[in-house]
């Protein structure tokens, strides 16, 4: 099934599409570089088969406009994964595609997809600098945990700790349904 809103379509993203998956990967990190722990010289450099295992490895969703890739997000389940837990990871909407609700649409998928395997909480960063994420995760249900680390590259900056927890979570009126 495919969520519509105007043209906007999510689906999740096969290993077949690493080429686009990729490419909207660099567009990011050129675009929104200290979100980001990856650097656009380090995705850069990965091969396919190097794209095609991150995305074996993690649950991505895709959001298209009009058939050209405007947003993604990942579940990821960490390097010791706990069977309640799950991480949201390498959350972007293009600046085309700002203002259409876009994110929130993203984060429900990861959020409805959590659920379905099991996960009572979505774990992610978000550098301190980042307003307009802050509010969308905040919007979601995510609330500051307290936690930071300092931001990879930029001392003036840290990585602030928001958790999701699905104690009573519904879906929000299917909007996030994503076509497989």
């Amino acid at each position: 099934m495919t969520d519509r809103a105007g043209e906007v379509e999510l689906h999740v993203v096969s290993p077949d599409e690493w080429e686009t998956h990729r490419a909207l990967r660099l567009e990011m990190l050129l675009d929104s570089p200290d979100a980001f722990w990856t650097t656009h010289a380090e995705a850069a450099a990965m091969d396919e088969a190097q794209w095609r295992e991150r995305i074996v490895g993690t649950f991505h969703v895709m959001a298209t406009l009009d058939g050209e890739p405007v947003g993604s997000v990942g579940l990821w389940p960490g390097r010791e994964p706990d069977p309640d837990e799950t991480n949201l990871i390498a959350m972007y909407v293009a600046p085309r595609a700002r203002g259409q609700r876009v994110g929130e649409r993203l984060v429900t998928a990861v959020q409805d997809a959590a659920v379905r395997e099991g996960r009572r909480r979505i774990h992610l960063e978000v550098t301190s600098s980042n307003a307009p994420a802050i509010r969308l995760y905040e919007r979601m249900g995510f609330v500051f945990t307290g936690a930071s680390s300092p931001h990879p590259r930029r001392a003036e900056l840290e990585e602030r700790a928001m958790v999701w927890t699905a104690l009573g979570y519904r879906s929000g009126d299917g909007r996030a349904k994503v076509a497989p």
